[in-house]
Parts: structure tokens; sequence; C-alpha cells
């Protein structure tokens, strides 16, 4: 590490020598009456720097480097463009703005490389945060879920984890500030841990991304992106303020950011959310569904001609409601009671960060750095005792070097790992899993040529990652707490390494069709409640047991998608198939400990496919509406007997009406959407998993700018399941008890800029 170290700051010296200062300059105009657009947001997502354009459409960005970078141009009610440009090379550069509703393309940078969404042959989805804003959920996974292909897994609506086509667990991984968010995924009642605060917006990978990112993606990845930079001389703010009638929920946010002339950046920003407990479709209150979180970042760094570092910090805290069957009546309180009761989780973490991107002419160097320290306590019994504690370390790294070959081909060479110690606490009245530590290395080459109406991307990594349990611990000894085989020293050591490959293509032979076929290795080493749990789990109610002898999962997804656009139509498909080897998974047992049904992890082939299907239309003469539909599918499989897997969402199809409406006083760009989903019945239940019946959800969202004496507030309500729809979800851990989901829930959202 120390020799990486030294690599990195030798090549920012060297870049710093050789920068120079170069700018892009340029107007936005409408494409059909040629006016300036003022307003309009012009983005480097590479520099994570922009500006908006003046009264006249104008627009100037100064000091990067000189090199091919991407420009993505986005306003409201209009398509995004994406160009790329060379700094200097093109003066008064012009761009044509085109009235439309939605947006199928725009920049994303999850896949490695800086590229247009549509030109990657990785599937990756993107959720702005004005999606997020418009129609809130009251945990961040609820609101990505309703991406085609991503659903969640969810214990009330404060707890849930991601499901990315029938994968979730320790299967999909979280990037955070673009680095590992290692907090505890392999359990069934952990949430993703991870808030919108901050946030600009969302990634998802759909597939595997093991070549990219290592072991853990190999169903997908949910990146969350920094909000960007203030404008140079720049001081920005913003206060969010958000209701929910169904929980009698409360959310504020409160973020300023600034920018020097001279490349200084700063932010800070924090939030504070509280929900009461949630009312079903008749009326009957969840009891103990009740959470409440905090969350501080800051933030500050320098942008100059060499590049840019920021260094970021992070705290999260989250108190989160456990519902227990056999005590529901008892946890049921007054309806506006937001104070904690047995049993809950209480939930920390401190996030340390840095990136650093240094350029070398056409290259790049880019340094990211990461320490996180998450602590998880599980109480259950008396507020003074911890039933689990669990306390995780976990330092991070990713150095990537990004060289021009020539003007079409690019490669990245990287170096990647993570070091991670997991420890009981030793106020802990119960052992799950053993004290243990993750050491994790990787290397990889990724290769990338774009030309014409080609894009072609191909890779190769090498990972090794040494595991070893301890259950020497005092506490563990006077707990009795046993490690597979009962070795004499009370430790174990497993070694898993393998190589990767993936492969894929993006052939756009012109403005209407789209075609991408791309083909992914993917792997998983098991976590360590797979190979080493051996107890009770308080915040499942149940005896987990795991396995030592597991081996790593290892699949291969085959994708292909076509996209067909065409005056204001557009239709895309995507289909996959994910061929698993050693797929582990959970199942009940005839055993019982004490009153604990024993749950045994257990490790099998399987097969999983499906697909999404999108449509969207906007009449031409009419492009103040527009048309959407989606409907996904996913089918989860054992490949011995052809027996259904465990939680598989079931198949989905989704409608929406969206009206743009004229501007009215101090009422600007008002909108308003209508939103169906229909989820169909999921029969393809697991063995020991009963089928769940289907339902029906509709939403409302409707909202604008409204003009307040100087300032313009953005006002946001939404309607969820305003039907009062009674229903079971397939994917709550709530489903076995027969406890109903959340509800008619109105949200109403006001950003206040200043």
């Amino acid at each position: 590490m120390r020799y990486l170290f030294l690599l990195a700051m030798f090549l920012m010296f060297i870049g710093a020598l050789a920068a120079q200062d170069f700018s892009i300059s340029g107007k936005v105009v409408d494409k059909n009456t040629s006016l300036p657009l003022p307003g309009v947001s012009v983005f480097v997502p590479e520099l994570n720097r922009g500006v908006v354009t003046d009264l006249d459409g104008m627009f100037k960005i100064v000091g990067i480097p000189e090199k091919n970078i991407k420009l993505q141009i986005s306003f409201l009610g209009y398509a995004t463009i994406v160009k790329t440009v060379k700094a200097n090379a093109e003066k008064d550069l012009l761009f044509e703005m085109e009235e439309y509703a939605t947006t199928i393309d725009e920049v994303v940078v999850s896949g490695a490389y800086i590229m247009s969404k549509e030109s990657s042959p990785i599937s990756i989805e993107k959720v702005d945060r004005v999606d997020l804003l418009k129609m809130p959920a009251p945990n961040l996974m609820s609101a990505l879920a309703r991406t085609p292909g991503v659903s969640e897994i969810s214990l009330g609506p404060g707890i849930s984890k991601p499901v990315i086509r029938g994968l979730s667990f320790s299967r999909v991984l979280s990037l955070y500030q673009g680095a590992r968010f290692e907090n505890q995924q392999w359990g069934a009642d952990h949430g993703l841990g991870m808030t919108e605060t901050g946030i600009a917006n969302i990634e998802m990978i759909k597939g595997p991304a093991s070549i990219i990112y290592g072991s853990g993606a190999m169903a997908g990845v949910v990146n969350l992106i920094e909000e960007r930079d203030a404008q140079a001389g720049e001081i920005e703010g913003d206060v969010n303020l958000r209701g929910f009638s169904n929980s009698l929920g409360g959310r504020s946010e409160l973020g300023v950011k600034g920018a020097s002339e001279n490349g200084f950046v700063w932010s800070l920003r924090g939030a504070a959310e509280s929900h009461a407990d949630y009312l079903d479709g008749d009326g009957n209150t969840v009891g103990n569904t009740r959470f409440n979180t905090q969350n501080l970042k800051a933030g500050m760094g320098l942008q100059k001609k060499w590049g840019d570092t920021r260094f970021r910090y992070t705290y999260l805290k989250q108190r989160l409601g456990i519902l227990e069957e056999d005590e529901m009546d008892e946890l049921v309180t007054t309806r506006n009671d937001r104070s904690m009761q047995l049993p809950f989780q209480d939930v920390r973490d401190h996030f340390f960060n840095s990136e650093t991107n240094v350029f070398l002419g056409e290259d790049r160097l880019k340094a990211t750095f990461g320490y996180h320290i998450n602590q998880r306590k599980e109480i259950e019994d008396d507020f003074d005792e911890v039933d689990l504690g669990l306390r995780q370390s976990n330092f991070m790294y990713d150095i990537k070097y990004y060289k021009t070959i020539t003007e079409h081909v690019e490669a990245i060479f990287g170096v990647q790992g993570f070091y991670l110690q997991n420890t009981n606490m030793e106020e802990a009245e119960e052992i799950l899993i053993p004290d243990a530590s993750k050491d994790d290395r990787s290397v990889y080459a990724l290769l990338n040529y774009n030309k014409d109406k080609w894009v072609i991307q191909g890779g190769l990594r090498y990972d090794y990652r040494k595991v070893i349990a301890d259950a020497s611990a005092p506490n563990l000894v006077d707990y009795g707490f046993i490690l597979p085989g009962n070795p004499a020293d009370r430790r174990l050591e497993r070694s898993f390494d393998g190589f990767t490959a993936s492969g894929g293509a993006t052939f756009r032979p012109d403005n209407h069709w789209r075609f991408r076929l791309n083909i992914a290795q993917g792997f998983r080493a098991p976590d360590l409640a797979e190979l080493f749990s051996n107890g009770p789990h308080p915040g499942t109610s149940r005896f987990e047991r795991g396995d030592a002898s597991f081996v790593r999962e290892q699949n291969v997804q085959t994708d292909f998608g076509v996209r067909y656009t065409n005056n204001g139509f557009s239709i895309s498909g995507e289909v996959f198939y994910n061929h698993i080897d050693n797929y582990i998974f959970f199942s009940p047992t005839d055993e019982m400990v004490e009153d604990l049904t024993v749950w045994v992890f257990e490790q099998a082939d399987a097969r999983l496919y499906g697909g999404e299907l999108e449509l969207g239309y906007q009449p031409t003469a009419a492009k103040w509406v527009n048309f959407g539909s989606s409907y996904s599918w996913v089918i989860g499989q054992r490949r011995s007997d052809n027996s259904f897997l465990p939680y598989i969402p079931a198949f989905r199809w989704t409608q929406s009406v969206d009206f743009r409406l004229k501007s009215m006083g101090r009422i600007q760009r008002p909108y308003v959407s209508v939103l169906g989903s229909l989820i169909f019945d999921q029969n393809r239940a697991a063995p020991l998993e009963e089928a769940t019946p289907g339902y029906y959800l509709l939403g409302l969202n409707i909202g604008g700018n409204i003009q307040v004496a100087n300032n313009v507030l953005d006002v946001y309500v939404s309607g969820t399941n305003l039907l009062n729809q009674t229903y079971l979800d397939h994917m709550s851990l709530f489903r076995p008890f027969g406890i109903n989901q959340l509800g008619r829930n109105i949200a109403l959202n006001v950003r206040i800029p200043f």
C-alpha cells in the first residue's frame, strides 16, 4: 500500500507540472424555435462540475484538462444531449435541444467508463434525485424498487435491501462515494443502510459486475452518486421538508455547498427522519414498525488544472423497530408514538472517504480510499442489554489507471481490495457468527473500443480472498460458541480465488436502433454467516447454522437488449439467462433449539432467467403528454430438479401517464402523473414457501415550481396505494406472518433553494 500511495503522489506531481488551463464554451437553444434556453444544466461527469446557461443560453466551463471529455446537457421537458468534446479544440459550441417528456439517454459512470447509457454494453438504470423528490418513499430502497428488474426484500417500511433480477443479499454490491459499503448485508433483517442525503442520482447495474467491482457484485450494483460541486465563486444551499400521512413520518434536510474561484470546494449536509407505526389497507396498526434516522455528511476538496481531490465524512444513525409475531398486539401503542420499544436495532455508520483524479494528457489516474466503521446492536429483552452486537471496520482501496491507446481505444488497469474485521461486542448476550477477518486483493484490466456505431468492451480479473474465523476470544469461549469441526485452536481459515472475464458490445446503426449483447462472469465468496453462523438471530427469531465447506458462487449471465425509437415512440426489450454454480440459499428445518426453528444454508446449482419490456410514447401533436409502460419478470430454479428458488419477485406490469401543463401565474412547469402497478400472482413458490396472490396499486403525483417572493420552491405531492389495497408482498419478511403492507399514503415534499 505504501508504494501505491507514493506512485499516486508522484503522478499527481507530474500532472501538476504538465497541466494547462483550458475551457469549453457554447450556447444552448430550442431546436424548433432557435430561441436561447436559460437555466440548462451543462455538466462534466468526469470532473463532477458544471454550470447553467445564462439568459442568452450561453455557458462556459473553465479549468478543465485538454482531453476528450463527455458533456451532458439536460433540461426539464427536453431530451438530454450527450456529446464528446475536447477543451479549446471546438469554439462556440451550439446545442439544439428538442422537447421530450422522458430521457432515454444520459451519461453513466458505474460501468467503469464514462459514457452514454445507450452506448454501454452493460445494462445500467439511472434514478435521478428529482424522481426521488416527486415520489418519495420511507426508505431509499423502496423508491429504487420501482425500476424495472429491481425489487426489494423488506421488513417493514424502514428496513429493505435490493433485489436485482431475482438475486439479493450479499450478491448485490452497494457503492457509496465510489467505495464499497459493507454493513452486514448477509442478515435478512439488515437493510441497505443508505439514505438519499446529498445524492444527485443512483445508478443500478443489472447483471454481473464482478469484473469491475469484485466479489459481491454477481447480481449487480447500487451506486449512489454524490451531488455536484457548487459553481466557482458561488455558495448554494437548499432545505427539503417532507411528510408522510400513513406513518405520520417527517423528514427534514438542510444542505449548503460552495466553491471558491481558486478551486476550493466544500459541502455540509444533514438530515433527520422519524416515523410512527404504519397502517395497512384495513386501517390496522402494525406495531413496532416505527423508525428514525439521523444523517450528517461533510466534504472538502480542490479542483485544479492537474485534476481534483475530495475528502468526505458521513455519519448515519438508525434506530429500527422489529416486529415479533407473538407480540403483535402488545407492540401496538398510541397512533403517534415514536419512542423505541423492544425489540429494535441500533445501527451506526462512520464512513471516511477520499477520491483523487490526476490527468496526464489523455490519460487519468483515479485513486479511491475508504474506511468504514459499522456498529450493529439488536436489542430484544432489555434496553440495557445487547442481544446481538457486532462491530465491523473495513479499509478499502481502488486505484485505476485509464490509458488512452488510440483515439478509439481506452484501457483500464487497476488494483482493488479491502481488509475487513468483524468482532462481537463483549457485552453481547448472544453470538451468531465468530470474530473474523477478510483480506481481499485483486488485479484487473478492461478494454473499451468506441468508434462510429460500435462500442466493444472486454476484461479479465483475478481475485484472492482469505477469511479467518476466530472463536478464541473470552466472550465467545464463555458463550460456548463452536466453529464447524470444533478445531482445538478455535480458528478456521478459508481462501477463495479465481479468474473472471466479461465481454460485450453495443451496435447503434442509426438514431432509431440500439442493439446490446453482454456475456459476463460473476462470483461471490460465501459471507461470514453462510460459512460460520451457529446461533440465534434476534432480528429474525430463528437459529441459523452455516457450512464452512461452501465454495464460492460462480455465474455466467448473458444479456441481450434491443431498443427502437422514432417520432416520440420507443420500445425496448432486455432478456437475460443467469447460469449459477454453487448457489447458496436459506431454508428451515424440522429441528428446534429451545423455542427457535433451525434454519440452515444449502448450496446447489441454479438458474434464473427473465427480462424487462418497456414502452414509451409522446404524441408529436401533443408533446405535453407522455405514456409509459413496463413489464418485468424473473424465474429462479434449482437445476437439479427444477424446483423454484425462494425470494423471487412476482411478475410486474406498470403503467404511467404524465401531463406537463402550462404555467399558471406563480405556478411554473406544473405536472400531473398517474401511475399503476399490477403485481401478478406469485405461484412459483419454493419448497416450504407459500404462494402469494397478486394485487393492483394506484398512484398519483402532482407538482411544480412555485414563485414565492424572489425564490422558486419545488413542491411535490404524491399518493401511493390510493385504493387502500390490503395485500401481501411476496418479498416481505412479514408475509409468512400474514402481515399486510403499507396502506394509502400521501406524501408532501417541499424543496427550498437559497
